[in-house]
């Protein structure tokens, strides 16, 4: 998953869920299928139809339970709280059912037979872990909707039906069954990794490493020419490059699930075959969004299939954590960065300048060990640490590079770690542990020893070697502390200019009077017209002296006045750059990081 800044949509964090509870195990249950109603009449009420199907042998409890998240995105949600008109019948015949918590379901049967459960699914949530509609549209993912047996395991097969109207498209990674929009799956993982497109949306595709590469674009006017054209074109260049560190491309087809509007829990979703992006309107042509999918992409090997083994197998009734989402989603960061360098997108200046990023996140951030910022990712710690596993992951992943390639004289790198893992690991059926990373990455540097590196800073807080690290590539880096100011709002752009969404109760915007929903006008002699005049405002009043601003927001059909106090935070600036005249090994490794090769 990667995170961008907007809209987010608040956990609800619970006690442990429903198999914790209640030490029950369902009785076994055959032929499960599942049939979705995503048609007009549905998806113009905000709602999903869902109905499970199945066949039980007799009369023993059945006892079927909602995930409580999505994999990729470490946040408890809770699907069960959007659910509403539960039933169960037997041939038409009524069930007895009742609730054992909070999400999981008690059904008992008259006798062997078919079984039919339904309920509606409220689809209103701004998440790309969520179920979302619009009246001419749905989107959802497995864990939304998809019930399981408790106790019986995930091995088992399924079929899923969408109903929906005539013209409308259904896109999928789920393989095809016979018949209009019928899928099937292997077991439950599976089934729960492929979401769902329904409705009038955009699609398209090209052939990338011999498989077939799609995009799926909602709202359908979104995918110009010019759009299809640029996204495929990075497609091309950067995929490549992130399937030759694990030397093939595991997926049947991939698809670039893409929704845009005025108002989104921006970032990215991945999953084994496809990724759910989500940005807004004024941000389909922002410069990020190639590194946006070029993460996510890559995590169809890192992540879905090569894991911690805390991780393997998933569970789905209550949170899976581990201390090692800093190779997850944070040497992922990197490859991400890397896969645009190697591929073309990007030149090496825009790889130095994600690593400058990466430093000064890290050096703006408390110190923290990145293992245990990787455990927070389940609560979202308010101490300044939440999310420090992206960048302080992806820096160390640079680093350990560095460091193997140094060692091994340029023959190895973090790509043959990554490889080996991968074959090791995954291909084994399961996930990797601590002991597997480190004698990988030992391994890869020649039997250099990393216990004192992993000790300090992966496990421990001090600071990383970062410099000394950059002169072993050629690199410098150098770094400048900023005060600017900060207004404590998100925003949502579109046409008609910038508007508050959500305000920070203590933040700077709130003290001068703006409310949710007004649109601003100006700050200080600056017009605030989209995403990017913010920069330039914080920009031209970095170390101000001033204490107000005049701030102006349209409120309805009024122009307001305010006067905004100003509130300087601090940040680090961080600048990389290549050593003149470096050493020629320096040299060597830092060409064999950008180009992915080694001697």
């Amino acid at each position: 998953m990667l995170r961008k800044a907007g809209f987010a949509l608040i956990a609800l964090i619970g006690t442990k869920a429903s198999f914790a509870q209640t030490g029950r195990v369902s009785a076994p249950i055959a032929d499960i299928s599942y049939e979705i109603t995503a048609d007009s009449s549905a998806v113009g009420r905000r709602q999903l139809g869902v109905a499970m199907s199945f066949t039980v042998a007799g009369t023993a409890p059945v006892i079927l339970a909602l995930p409580a998240w999505s994999p990729g995105h470490y946040t408890l949600l809770w699907f069960a709280r959007r659910l509403s008109q539960f039933s169960a019948n037997s041939s038409g015949v009524p069930l007895e059912w009742r609730k054992l918590d909070f999400q999981t379901w008690e059904i008992k049967p008259r006798g062997a037979g078919p079984v039919r459960v339904s309920f509606n699914y409220l689809a209103d949530a701004v998440d790309r872990a969520v179920a979302w509609t619009s009246p001419n549209f749905a989107f959802f993912n497995g864990t939304n909707l998809f019930l399981y047996p408790v106790g019986r395991g995930f091995n088992w097969p399924a079929r899923v039906a969408v109903r929906t109207e005539p013209s409308w498209r259904v896109a999928t990674g789920m393989d095809p069954a016979a018949g209009v929009h019928n899928f099937t799956a292997a077991n439950y993982h599976d089934l729960t990794d492929m979401p769902f497109y329904v409705g009038r949306f955009a699609i398209d595709s090209t052939q990338i490493v011999g498989k077939w590469i799609r995009l799926a674009f909602y709202p359908a006017a979104s995918l110009t020419p010019a759009r299809r054209d640029r996204t495929f074109a990075w497609l091309q260049k950067f995929v490549p490059a992130h399937a030759a560190v694990f030397g093939e491309a595991p997926f049947r087809n991939y698809t670039v699930f893409q929704r845009s509007d005025t108002v989104v829990n921006g970032g990215g979703l991945e999953h084994q075959s496809s990724q759910v992006d989500e940005v807004t309107t004024s941000q389909l042509d922002a410069p990020y969004l190639s590194g946006l999918y070029s993460h996510e992409f890559f995590h169809a090997w890192n992540v879905k299939r090569l894991r911690p083994a805390d991780m393997v197998p998933y569970r789905y009734d209550d949170a899976q954590p581990t201390t090692w989402l800093w190779v997850s989603e944070g040497v992922t960061d990197y490859y991400g960065a890397l896969g645009l360098v190697r591929g073309g997108v990007n030149d090496s200046t825009g790889f130095f300048n994600f690593i400058a990023n990466e430093i000064a996140s890290v050096a703006g951030a408390p110190p923290t060990a990145v293992s245990d910022a990787s455990l927070g990712s389940w609560i979202n710690p308010t101490d300044g640490s939440s999310g420090l596993y992206y960048p302080k992951g992806g820096l160390t992943g640079f680093l350990l590079d560095v460091m193997i390639r140094d060692a091994s004289d340029n023959h190895m790198s973090l790509d043959n770690v990554m490889r080996r893992l991968y074959d090791a690991t995954y291909k084994r059926g399961k996930g990797f542990t601590g002991a597997d990373w480190w004698a990988e990455v030992s391994r890869a540097a020649g039997g250099k020893s990393f216990t004192e590196f992993a000790r300090r800073y992966v496990d421990g807080r001090e600071p990383l070697p970062v410099d000394s690290v950059l002169r072993l590539a050629g690199l410098r880096s150098e770094s400048d502390t900023i005060r600017e100011p900060r207004l404590g709002i998100s925003t949502s752009t579109d046409s008609t200019g910038v508007s508050i969404t959500q305000l920070s109760p203590n933040g700077a915007a709130a003290t001068a009077g703006v409310r949710n929903g007004d649109r601003i006008i100006s700050i200080g002699d600056f017009t605030i017209s989209n995403d990017d005049s913010f920069e330039a405002w914080r920009a031209r009043y970095a170390g101000t002296t001033l204490t107000t601003l005049p701030m102006k927001v349209r409120r309805g059909t009024e122009t307001i006045a305010l006067q905004l106090p100003v509130r300087l935070t601090t940040r680090v600036q961080a600048r990389v750059s290549p050593i003149p005249n470096a050493p020629e090994k320096a040299v060597r490794i830092r060409g064999g990081i950008l180009r992915g090769t080694t001697s």
